[in-house]
């Protein structure tokens, strides 16, 4: 009671604030508009917007003020640092709140997993919350290193920091009325908390079985006119700007004066390169006014619009009540950031973290060269296909060449086509599928690595089976994380001992590690319009279109069943 009369007595200016942000242009949410006017703040509250003194005060001269940026959905482990390190990197940039999703560790650890980043958040600056990872494994047919039913969640339902349920990757579940699924979206629901989705080209009928289920965000969508279906039956669209997935400019024509309120931002899946050099929900912001947004709509939108979708009141808006969570900043459109607040404290840079060490999570035997030989079957071949800047992959048919029953290479292409290969490392089962990927172009070297959404499997590409030998046995000493060999030598590693997915090092020497890789990347074929870590990956998840590839073999997306590596070219 006296917190609240306190600030009664300081917006009626009786008292001084703690601290007032002076002559502020201030960007409003409600009337979007830019007002220029005092911030006054107690403790970690705006407490008035008008004329106000204050103990400290910061002059705003010249500088605008936005509310702190939400991320809207964020996966953790795709920067490969801890919850705490990542909350370092991305106040920086203006971000004070996230909604993590941590089904990648989920994955590798299950509830062990989880509850270490709900506890290692608790170090970080910046607020994080949690969706409960509802596809463990992502379709049930995954070997992945647990499995998450309803009743395991229910455990961790009541923190405080969790807020519903991630995304619903296995539209097939749903819309099929499976019961392990319905049982956690029925969960979530009788809790009254938010369920996000993830349905890519879902639409018609589809959608609106899949919308029974309560589902309420999108961050999939592939062009405009599936994010104005989507918008049009109540969801909420994600304008995603990952690494790899890099979908906003695309879904940008869909927002206007009418529906912008149901657009936010996300980045889903970012790397520490990216965080540190383009940023966050900043880089966001710039590119959608570079694109012709109204700059105020993209502030609300990274801000506002994202605290009503998780429900998050007191937060998102400047105005008397709301959390002090504030960006300070110079130029509306090009957002070079001076200061950034939370709860009402000015953010210093933080430069000691955690040491965690993750205990073993790579259960498989080293493996041999000819695993990766394919006995010639047939002719033709179904091949992966990546497309720079997204997820989605395409199937071509390519002839191979077969050299004494094995298969040589492909025959009659401009550029390489690398071997993919997926090796199950959970549980020492044998189980591996080898195959073939085009677009990456890898020439004289070997990429193998513990990140292969969202079984977090082996997973290795390459042009010659001694590397990718090199690759993933170096993996498996080294309990996980990226290597890149060539000519049989280990060239450079970066080692992610947790889960085989984050690491507790400083941040700038994962920099300086992933730098290295990806200069090898580029030095050995990799084309520099594609994220070759994330993208590769993606490779592994078989709930993205059109063609992944399992420990079990090629997937196919849209027929939803496993398909031969040999194919009839008729």
């Amino acid at each position: 009671m006296n917190r609240i009369i306190n600030q009664i007595d300081i917006a009626m200016s009786r008292k001084k604030a703690e601290l007032v942000l002076k002559n502020a242009s201030i960007i409003n949410v409600f009337t979007q508009t830019i007002e220029n006017k005092d911030i006054a703040i107690d403790e970690d509250t705006i407490v008035g917007v008008g004329n106000y003194q204050g103990t400290c005060e910061i002059d705003c001269s010249g500088l605008f003020v936005s509310p702190g940026f939400i991320d809207s959905h964020v996966h953790i482990e795709s920067s490969m640092v801890t919850p705490e390190i990542f909350s370092s990197l991305v106040i920086k940039r203006g971000v004070t709140t996230i909604i993590a999703d941590p089904h990648e560790i989920a994955n590798v650890l299950g509830e062990t997993g989880i509850e270490f980043m709900i506890e290692n958040s608790k170090n970080g600056e910046i607020d994080t919350f949690f969706m409960l990872p509802s596809c463990v494994p992502s379709v049930d047919f995954e070997d992945n290193g647990a499995v998450l039913k309803a009743q395991n969640l229910e455990k961790l339902i009541d923190n405080p920091k969790v807020l519903g349920l991630g995304e619903v990757m296995d539209v097939n579940a749903v819309i099929s009325g499976k019961e392990e699924m319905i049982e956690k979206i029925a969960m979530i629901m009788k809790y009254g908390k938010i369920i996000d989705g993830h349905c890519p080209k879902v639409k018609d009928k589809e959608l609106d079985a899949y919308l029974c289920g309560n589902i309420k965000t999108d961050h999939e969508c592939d062009d405009y006119k599936e994010a104005l279906e989507k918008i049009s039956k109540g969801m909420y669209v994600m304008l995603r700007e990952g690494s790899a997935a890099k979908d906003l400019k695309k879904l940008l024509p869909a927002v206007n004066n009418k529906n912008y309120s149901r657009f936010v931002f996300c980045t889903d899946d970012r790397h520490i390169e990216d965080l540190i050099n383009e940023g966050s929900i900043d880089n966001c912001i710039r590119i959608a006014i570079k694109e012709g947004m109204e700059p105020i709509k993209a502030y609300t939108i990274a801000s506002f619009n994202a605290a009503n979708c998780y429900n998050l009141r007191d937060r998102g808006a400047i105005a008397p009540g709301m959390k002090a969570d504030l960006v300070v900043f110079e130029d509306l459109k090009k957002l070079n950031i001076k200061n950034v607040i939370k709860n009402g404290k000015v953010c210093n840079d933080k430069n000691t973290f955690e040491r965690v060490q993750g205990k073993r999570s790579i259960n498989v035997d080293y493996v041999k060269e000819d695993l990766f030989s394919i006995p010639g079957k047939g002719e033709f071949v179904n091949v992966i296909r990546v497309q720079p800047g997204s997820l989605v992959t395409k199937n071509e048919k390519r002839k191979v060449k077969i050299k004494n029953g094995v298969v040589e290479g492909i025959e009659e292409v401009q550029e390489v086509i690398n071997k993919i290969a997926v090796i199950e490392r959970h549980t020492n089962s044998g189980r591996h599928s080898v195959g073939f990927i085009e677009g990456l172009c890898l020439k004289n070297a070997a990429i193998a690595q513990t990140i292969a959404h969202d079984s977090h499997n082996i997973i290795v590409i390459g042009d010659n089976d001694k590397d990718m030998e090199v690759a993933v046995n170096s993996i498996i000493h080294n309990n996980g994380g990226i290597a890149f060999v060539s000519n049989g030598d280990l060239l450079e590693f970066l080692s992610l001992p947790i889960g085989g997915l984050i690491t507790s090092e400083n941040p700038l020497v994962v920099l300086d590690k992933i730098t290295k890789l990806n200069i090898l990347t580029r030095k050995f074929g990799i084309k520099k319009e594609i994220d070759p870590f994330l993208t590769l990956g993606f490779m592994a998840l078989p709930v993205m279109p059109d063609i992944k590839i399992t420990t079990k073999g090629l997937f196919d997306y849209y027929n939803f069943k496993f398909i031969d590596l040999f194919v009839d070219n008729n």
